[in-house]
């Protein structure tokens, strides 16, 4: 039984890990994207640099003018 429930506890943590991997890569795309657009670089350019689509990069756009 000790046996199972340290399996489940290895799956929960390695779960947890990847989760907390993939929004630390999200939060870069998206850093990476804000800079571009301060730099004036094409919306095409970020969604192909980034992988964000594109809708997200128009939303960046929009937050950015806001400010």
């Amino acid at each position: 039984m000790k046996k199972i429930v340290s399996l489940g506890f290895d799956e929960a943590r390695a779960e947890a890990r990847a989760a907390g991997l993939a929004e630390g890569e999200a939060q870069e795309k998206f850093a990476t994207a804000k800079r571009m657009l301060a730099l004036g670089k094409s919306l095409q350019d970020i969604m192909l640099i980034t992988d964000l689509p594109m809708s997200k990069i128009q939303e960046l756009q929009a937050e950015i003018k806001s400010a």
